[in-house]
């Protein structure tokens, strides 16, 4: 996905926040000023276009703080007390990530209608832009991810995770370093499936922006938005199920070789992490 679509659906991350590093509080409250400077990064918006999205966005960050903040902290709430237990085990630990993915789901369908307007308003130079702009991400991230030796890929992979996890977890041991490395290796060809996904996606994005003056262009669409992992593709589909599994299982294993620290650790940092998000919770 393009950073312009990924800026439209910011503020779906802070549903996922337990992977951020920054204040989740700090985040929030500088999101209006984040989303409009990535959409503009992109797009080059002119000024009829700005205010134009400008008292939209608010409209949506409204809706968010009052809407959707109450059910992420509930819902960190809920994790904090499963990851309590000994042994959280793989099935519980995914169904908390499908919840994530259902509240991600909730704001793409609100924010649908003006990301769609929003694009169909785009003049040619605009759009050229947009698709250099994506092509130049897709060169960076293919020379980054898929150009190194699969082994190289392999190594680069459980790194990024551990860097992730460490802020979490504090210093890991070995049991769970190994572990680590052995998932990264399970997952082999994740990043040419990755990239070769969002090259199908990014077509038929582009196959539906080019016909914007279409009558049913809306409803096209809206449909690829709200599909961006290729929900109508079974391969694909069935390849971020097997994703989501493997990272369930992981983390499951992970926190049963983790000690008393780092699950104090844990705790805390979700604590915190609710106690920020809480403080952002506005009126309807």
């Amino acid at each position: 996905m393009s950073g312009y679509l990924k800026s439209l659906l910011l503020l779906l991350s802070l549903g996922l926040l337990v992977s951020a590093c920054s204040k989740a509080g700090l985040a929030y409250r500088n999101l209006d000023w984040v989303i409009a400077w990535r959409v503009d990064q992109y797009l080059d918006l002119d000024s009829q276009q700005k205010a134009w999205f400008k008292p939209r966005l608010q409209e949506h960050l409204a809706w968010h703080c009052s809407t959707e903040l109450p059910r992420y902290v509930d819902w960190l709430q809920r994790t904090r007390d499963l990851l309590q237990e000994p042994a959280p085990d793989a099935g519980q630990l995914e169904a908390k990530m499908i919840e994530a993915e259902q509240a991600f789901h909730a704001v793409v369908q609100q924010t649908n209608p003006t990301a769609v307007a929003l694009l169909a308003d785009l003049r040619p130079k605009q759009v050229e832009r947009l698709y250099a702009r994506m092509e130049k991400d897709n060169v960076e991230d293919r020379q980054k991810f898929l150009e190194p030796p699969l082994q190289t890929q392999i190594s680069e992979r459980a790194e990024r995770l551990e860097k992730r996890l460490k802020p979490w977890f504090g210093t890991l041991n070995e049991a769970q370093q190994a572990r680590i490395a052995r998932w990264a290796s399970e997952r082999r060809d994740q990043n040419r499936l990755w990239l070769e996904n969002r090259a199908r996606w990014q077509s038929e994005f582009r196959s539906v922006l080019d016909q914007r003056d279409a009558e049913d262009f809306a409803q096209r669409m809206s449909h690829v938005l709200e599909n961006r992992r290729g929900a109508h593709d079974q391969q694909a589909t069935q390849a971020y199920e097997q994703s989501r599994q493997a990272m369930a299982a992981l983390l499951s294993d992970l926190l049963a070789a983790a000690d008393d620290q780092q699950r104090t650790q844990v705790n805390q940092r979700i604590a915190s992490l609710q106690s920020d998000l809480a403080g952002q919770i506005c009126a309807g």
